[in-house]
């Protein structure tokens, strides 16, 4: 059998290694969507979504 050609994945990639912005994180939580379970960290959606300035 003969490997299929496959180009090799572009390992160069971009990557913004800064914290996020406030904005960014703003924008994160309001697409939280509230009503769900809460995940292994036990903290609801609404949680951080209550405590946006």
């Amino acid at each position: 059998m003969n490997p299929p050609d496959i180009e090799a994945a572009h390992t160069d990639l971009p990557i913004d290694v800064n914290p996020p912005t406030k904005e960014e994180i703003r924008t994160a939580v309001r697409q939280i969507k509230s009503g769900k379970a809460a995940g292994p960290d036990n903290i609801p959606a609404e949680a951080p979504k209550s405590d946006i300035e």
